[in-house]
């Protein structure tokens, strides 16, 4: 009767282990797909890619990536039965340096102690351009929020770096505040700024 039973727990785990042995293999052809789509589209970069995963909700593989030359993290992904291959490392990348370009500016400079956060985005390849689409700074509690404002954008100015609007977020009170400040309204004073100042929380 053991014997028997053994046989049949057997015959049972094989039946289990082969569909999940074939979609092991199945995933590490969509791994070793998405490694050659990297070396073909940037064959000067190195990169390594993560062990490939299934979506079921938006019908895709996919997996994580990371470029080993400027330790830059995306995601690379197909959909079901396409044969097109999506990641976003140039995305990321970029959003990074906009990041890093627009976080330097205020480091060592007299308002960083009330900068909780200070981020940017764009369109063009932040290695050649200083135009950003937006700049998103986060003010701290303590922070004398309008003339830090109006200090950030001379920052901004000095600088000269364009973003079709610069916001800031700050709490004040028992609310949660935004302004936004277009270009030409850099040079605001502070009378003009806290007029634009407007609560969202």
């Amino acid at each position: 009767m053991e014997a028997k039973t053994r046989k049949v727990l057997k015959i049972i785990i094989g039946v289990i282990s082969i569909p999940i042995l074939v979609s092991a293999i199945f995933l590490i052809g969509i791994r070793s797909e998405f490694i050659n789509y990297l070396e073909e589209k940037y064959p000067d970069l190195s990169f390594k890619v993560g062990f490939a995963k299934v979506d079921i909700i938006y019908s895709k593989y996919y997996a994580s990536a990371a470029c080993m030359n400027d330790s830059t993290s995306f995601c690379i992904a197909k959909g079901f039965g396409e044969k097109a291959v999506n990641e976003d490392y140039l995305e990321n990348k970029n959003r990074i340096l906009y990041n890093l370009r627009i976080q330097s500016l205020f480091k060592g400079s007299d308002i960083e102690g009330y900068l909780i956060s200070a981020t940017g985005t764009g369109e063009k390849s932040m290695e050649a351009c200083d135009e950003f689409m937006q700049v998103n700074i986060r003010l701290s509690n303590d922070a004398e929020h309008i003339a830090v404002v109006r200090k950030a954008l001379s920052i901004l100015a000095e600088n000269k770096i364009i973003a079709e609007k610069v916001i800031f977020t700050y709490e004040k009170g028992n609310g949660v505040y935004e302004l936004w400040v277009s270009p030409d309204e850099y040079n605001s004073t502070e009378n003009e700024l806290e007029k634009k100042e407007r609560r969202i929380k």
